[in-house]
């Protein structure tokens, strides 16, 4: 009593334990996660402090690039430094902007605009001044340009004198040419392109000269006021140095006026720039100040967080060690004791396979052991058949038969049922006619039809056609159905339709319909009349309500199990109709091979001679009524070591041996003649008549080297077919 709530206490303890773990777990995570926000928080915090100093030192940086980008554009008017000091500039105003919100709650008053506001009014003045500084360049240019004018001092007078024509004949031609000295002269954008691109300023003449041919004749009217003029040259130069000269003062005069502006425009600048340095310094003091105030808070704040939660991690991983070292100790324990328990289940299971296979080996000498009487009680009332009984007589002889076959169909449903439910049923490959297999289940059933008054009617299969598969298991389902039709049909007729529909591959389906005039299936019980156990009852029925309950069962298992499927329909006080379609394969050889087959006057002609081995009077006496009828000679073993004595000894041609015998089965027997070395023994055709329909057996009867075999209970027919086989 003790063990028991041991054991239950012991799981207890473990889930128990179990939880506390896990709730410990996640107390440790939650708080690791808690004191690991912290560090990272006071870690930001320690990172942040750097961010203004970082800040500045980036503004600083902005203001000094964009200095330089602009000295280096009013020096060369490259309009990349330019592009770059507008950039520069974007950037100052973007460093500024963030040093002011980083700034802004400490600050007192109000002071956000300022830097903006004169970085605005620099970049106004900027322009203006490198509007004047292009304007002074210009005009220093023309200057230089001016003073490279050459002038030549004259050296002579010219006399210059009037004619007056006369109206006589006089030709006049006129020749223009041109003369350049020194260089052309140009206007303001002009010098300036000269001063760019270094092109000679020259200077061109236009002169005309008139030639006169002929007489000319004096003009008295005026001759008197014809006197001589005198021109001078120097007077004419002089003129014009004097204007040249007047023009360049107004020009220097100009070029002083733009420089007295650009002074007072580098002036402005240089307050601009002042006052932008005196605004970050502002801002760099206030950052200070507010460094100087927050520094100490945050960083012992900082520490005692950093300090307190590893002092908490530490603790929580103590603890988890101490839970770790907890759990590694119960993990222990309960491995040995799931190591004890899987012992016991192993040997459990060593033990439920053992029991397994003596189940299953009881099950095949319990078919073995039904099947064996029922095989002696059907093949003596074959016999008996051929004995001329009078007609009472063979109606007793067909009820004999025909509950032999209800018997065995009742064996084979208890012996199967675990099998199925195992899931370990195996099924036989064998050929057959379906036709044949219907027949032979309604001529079973014939006794028991005629008792209640009923009449069974078969539309039968069209052809001859071979079908390859279990037989056995079809026969099984067959009486079930045919045995349940009768057992709940009080008058009319039991009716059975089968077809064969062929699909590709050589597959073929068997359709049969079991349809009957009985009591019917009220529509709530269908679905359970394929459940263990369970008949079908009704208020006028109950006398007829009579078996196992395992017939449906282990139909409809059967069923599943080779591919097929089953269906029902009812109508209470009707009837019932039950339809199943099983797959199979087309099976040609056994209409190739019935026509090697022997008949019974060629097997009597043959002179075989054929050695039973069989421990059980009623099947030898079985077979030598069979055999004694073709005239075969026929000998007796009772068990494997008497029939491999007779078979080294005696001229045999064929052996019958049941599978099993005392002291050396039939298995053993056919291993120790398929290795004789004589080669009549070894070579012998071997015929194993067994109960056993397990597919194990027919695995151990393939490889110890058996030629065919029998499963009981057997047709007479099927047992000479076999021998004929094997008659040369």
């Amino acid at each position: 009593m003790n063990k028991p709530s041991s054991n239950r206490i012991i799981p207890m303890l473990a889930i128990a334990l179990l939880i506390m773990i896990s709730a410990s777990v996640i107390i440790a995570f939650m708080v690791k996660q808690k004191q690991k926000n912290e560090i990272s928080t006071a870690l930001e915090i320690l990172r942040d402090s750097r961010q203004p100093v970082l800040q500045v030192e980036n503004t600083l940086e902005a203001l000094f690039m964009a200095e330089n980008e602009f000295k280096e554009y009013t020096l060369s008017y490259n309009k990349v430094h330019f592009e770059n000091y507008k950039l520069q500039i974007a950037r100052l105003m973007s460093h500024l902007d963030t040093l002011q919100t980083m700034i802004k709650p400490f600050m007192k008053e109000e002071k956000g605009g300022e830097a903006s506001r004169i970085i605005e009014e620099r970049s106004r003045e900027a322009g203006a001044y490198i509007k004047l500084k292009r304007l002074t360049d210009s005009l220093m240019i023309i200057s230089a340009n001016i003073e490279s004018v050459p002038f030549e001092e004259p050296d002579e007078t010219f006399t210059i004198k009037k004619f007056t024509p006369s109206a006589g004949g006089i030709k006049i031609d006129t020749l223009d040419f041109q003369q350049t000295t020194g260089s052309k002269s140009k206007g303001l954008f002009g010098k300036i392109k000269t001063f760019l691109v270094g092109e000679e300023e020259q200077k061109t003449t236009n002169a005309k000269v008139i030639i006169k041919t002929g007489e000319p004749q004096p003009d008295p009217a005026i001759a008197e006021a014809e006197t001589d003029t005198a021109f001078s040259l120097s007077r004419f130069a002089g003129d014009i140095i004097n204007k040249s000269n007047s023009y360049y003062q107004m020009q220097l005069r100009k070029q002083l006026q733009r420089r007295n502006e650009l002074r007072q425009s580098e002036l402005r600048l240089v307050r601009l720039n002042t006052a932008l340095m005196n605004e970050i310094r502002q801002i760099l003091f206030s950052l200070k100040e507010s460094a100087s105030q927050s520094e100490g808070i945050y960083r012992s704040q900082s520490t005692s967080a950093i300090v307190r939660s590893t002092s908490i991690l530490h603790n929580s991983m103590i603890v988890a060690v101490f839970a770790a070292f907890l759990l590694a100790i119960a993990t222990a324990v309960m491995i040995r004791k799931n190591q004890r328990h899987q012992a016991e289940i192993m040997a459990s299971k060593q033990k439920a396979i053992k029991e397994a296979d003596e189940k299953r080996r009881f099950l095949a000498y319990m078919s073995h052991e039904f099947r064996t009487p029922l095989s002696s009680v059907i093949g003596f009332a074959e016999q008996l058949e051929q004995a001329g009984l009078s007609n009472e007589q063979m109606e007793y002889l067909s009820a004999i038969i025909s509950s032999s076959e209800i018997l065995l169909t009742t064996v084979n449903d208890i012996l199967d049922l675990s099998k199925l439910e195992a899931g370990k049923m195996t099924f036989l490959n064998e050929p057959f006619r379906p036709d044949q297999t219907i027949r032979q289940v309604i001529k079973s059933f014939e006794s028991a039809a005629k008792e209640k008054g009923l009449a069974i009617r078969y539309k039968p299969i069209p052809g001859n056609l071979a079908l390859s598969g279990d037989e056995v298991r079809l026969k099984q389902i067959l009486n079930n159905m045919v045995s349940n039709a009768i057992k709940y049909t009080i008058k009319g007729h039991i009716e059975i339709q089968a077809a064969l529909k062929e699909e590709q591959a050589g597959r073929i389906w068997l359709e049969v319909k079991v349809s009957d005039s009985g009591i019917g299936i009220p529509a709530e019980s269908i679905a359970d009349i394929f459940n263990e156990y369970t008949r079908v009852h009704s208020e006028t029925s109950s006398r007829w309500v009579i078996g196992t309950g395992l017939g449906l069962p282990v139909t409809k298992r059967l069923i599943d199990n080779l591919g097929g499927n089953i269906e029902v329909s009812s109508k209470v006080g009707k009837g019932s109709v039950f339809a199943f379609k099983l797959p199979y394969l087309s099976a040609k050889e056994i209409a190739e091979t019935a026509k090697t087959q022997k008949t019974v006057a060629d097997l009597s002609e043959s002179g075989l001679k054929v050695l039973v081995a069989d421990d059980n009077f009623f099947n030898v006496l079985l077979l030598k009524t069979i055999l004694k009828r073709t005239g075969l000679d026929i000998d007796v073993a009772e068990n494997g070591s008497e029939a491999l004595a007779k078979l080294k000894e005696g001229n045999y041609n064929m052996l019958l041996s049941d599978m099993y015998m005392p002291g050396m089965d039939g298995i053993e027997l056919t291993r120790a003649l398929r290795e004789h070395q004589d080669n009549n023994l070894s070579k012998m055709p071997v015929i194993m008549i067994t109960g056993n329909v397990s597919e194990e057996a027919k695995v151990m009867m393939n490889e110890a080297g058996v030629s065919n075999y029998l499963f009981k209970p057997f047709q007479q027919s099927e047992l000479l077919s076999l021998i004929g086989k094997y008659v040369a």
